[in-house]
C-alpha cells in the first residue's frame, strides 16, 4: 500500500489500536473536534471519523470533506455511535457489538474489528494445594456491587487473596479487607501473569485467556462461568459478557460462583488453556487485526479511484446489500431499505438487479441486455443512485 494520506476526525480520546496500525502505513493527522481550524482541507486519500456525535457537533467542517471517501469507526454501544448511510460513506470498522444494520447499514459495509491482544507467553501455572490462591478481578462498573459482595464473601471463606483492578475503585481500597488489593487497569497483564484465576468479563476475558489463565466470566449479563474450550464458543458469541441469553445486572447465584471458582482450583487444565489461547489468538490476534483494518483502507481507496473512472466504474461489480429488497404492491414494484419504502422502481431496472450477485461487471451488465451507449449511461447513473443510499453495493 502506497504512503496514504488520512485525516482521522474524533471527540473526546483517539481510539488509540486503530491509530497505531494505521500510522504503520499511513501519514495521520489527528483532528478533535473544535480544532479544526488551520487544517489542511485538500489532499486526502481518506476520512476516518470516529463516532458520528463529531458530525452533529462539526456538521459545517464535515460538509466540506464530502469529495473524500469515509471510514467511519463505530465504538459507542448506543446511538451516539450511529451514522446514517450517506454518499460518502465507504466502510465501517465496527468496533461496538451493537447491531448497525439496524440503523440501515449493511452488513456487507461493515468490517467488525475485535480488540486485538499481543502474542504472549504461557504464564500457565498450576498448585494443587497453593499456599494463597490468587485471583484477578475485573469489575464491569454497573452490576458490580452485588457481585463484589458474593465474591469477597467467598475468598473470605477460603484461603484466597483478590486483586481488584479497576480505576474506579483506587479511592475505596482503604474501605476493603485485608485480603483485597486494588491496582490501577494499567497493571493488569502483570496482575494476570501472578494470577491463578482471573474473574473478568468482555476484553479482559481475552487478554486473560491470551496469558494461559484459567478465567470466570462474571459481567453485566450475569454468570457465563468458567471458559473451556466447550463453551468459548458460545461465550464469544455474547462478547464474555455473562451467559448466553442472560439479561443486564442478572442475579448471580452464590452456590453457582463459588462451584465455579472450586472447580479450577480443583483442575490441572494446561491443556485446555493452551488450546483457548491458540483459538483466542486465532480470532483477536494483533496479525489478524492489522491485516482486516489496512484491507479495508486499501479497498476503500481503490473503490474511491474506480468511482472516479469513467473506464473503472464499468469494471466494478454490483451486488444488492442485505438492507435492500423489492416489493410488490397492487401490481407496482418499490424500492424498500428494511421497512422504508424509497420510490417506485421499473420492471425492467428490477430484473436487471436480480443479475447483481457481485459477479458479473457493469460491462457485462451492459452486454448481456443489449444496451445502446446512452442506455449504458443511464444504467450506471441508476446503480450509482442505489450506491449512495448503499442500497447496491460494488466488489472490485
Amino acid at each position: 500500500m502506497k504512503r496514504l494520506h488520512i485525516l482521522y476526525l474524533y471527540i473526546g480520546k483517539v481510539e488509540s489500536i486503530v491509530l497505531q496500525v494505521l500510522s504503520t502505513r499511513c501519514s495521520v493527522q489527528l483532528c478533535r473536534a473544535g480544532e479544526e481550524n488551520g487544517l489542511q482541507k485538500d489532499g486526502w486519500d481518506l476520512v476516518v471519523l470516529q463516532d458520528a456525535v463529531y458530525c452533529l457537533l462539526q456538521a459545517n467542517f464535515c460538509h466540506k470533506l464530502k469529495k473524500y471517501p469515509w471510514l467511519f469507526v463505530s465504538t459507542r454501544p448506543d446511538i451516539r455511535g450511529y451514522m446514517a448511510p450517506t454518499a460518502d460513506l465507504f466502510g465501517v470498522a465496527n468496533f461496538s457489538g451493537i447491531n448497525l444494520s439496524l440503523w440501515g447499514i449493511p452488513e456487507e459495509l461493515q468490517l467488525r474489528l475485535d480488540y486485538p491482544v499481543e502474542r504472549a507467553a504461557d504464564w500457565y501455572f498450576y498448585e494443587q494445594q497453593p499456599e494463597v490462591c490468587r485471583i484477578a478481578y475485573c469489575p464491569t462498573g454497573n452490576s458490580v456491587q452485588e457481585n463484589d459482595f458474593k465474591l469477597i464473601s467467598f475468598v473470605q471463606k477460603t484461603n484466597a487473596e483478590v486483586t481488584i483492578v479497576s480505576d474506579r475503585y483506587r479511592g475505596m481500597a482503604d474501605a476493603f479487607p485485608p485480603f483485597v488489593r486494588v491496582v490501577p487497569e494499567k497493571d493488569r497483564l502483570a496482575v494476570f501473569k501472578k494470577s491463578h484465576l482471573v474473574v473478568a468479563s468482555g476484553r479482559d476475558t481475552v487478554r486473560a485467556l491470551a496469558v494461559c489463565k484459567p478465567c470466570v466470566v462474571l459481567g453485566d449479563c450475569g454468570l457465563g462461568g468458567w471458559v473451556t474450550p466447550a463453551n468459548y464458543e458460545q461465550l464469544r458469541s455474547v462478547s464474555f459478557s455473562g451467559r448466553k441469553g442472560g439479561c443486564s445486572g442478572e442475579f448471580v447465584p452464590m452456590d453457582l460462583l463459588e462451584t465455579e471458582i472450586r472447580n479450577v482450583f480443583s483442575s490441572d487444565c494446561k491443556d485446555a488453556m493452551l488450546a483457548l489461547r491458540k483459538k483466542v489468538l486465532a480470532v483477536y490476534g494483533m496479525d489478524r487485526f492489522s491485516a482486516g483494518l489496512t484491507g479495508e483502507v486499501e479497498r476503500i481507496i481503490a473503490l474511491s479511484a474506480r468511482l472516479k473512472s469513467r473506464k473503472g466504474r464499468f469494471e466494478l461489480k454490483p451486488f444488492q446489500s442485505s438492507v435492500f429488497h423489492v416489493e410488490e404492491l397492487d401490481g407496482k414494484m418499490y424500492i424498500m431499505r428494511g421497512m422504508q419504502c424509497l420510490g417506485e422502481i421499473e420492471e425492467e431496472m428490477a430484473g436487471l438487479l436480480k443479475q447483481c450477485d457481485g459477479t458479473v461487471t457493469v460491462s457485462d451488465l451492459i452486454v448481456r441486455n443489449g444496451y445502446e451507449p446512452e442506455d449504458a449511461v443511464i444504467l450506471w447513473e441508476n446503480l450509482h443512485a442505489l450506491w449512495k443510499e448503499k442500497l447496491i453495493l460494488f466488489a472490485l
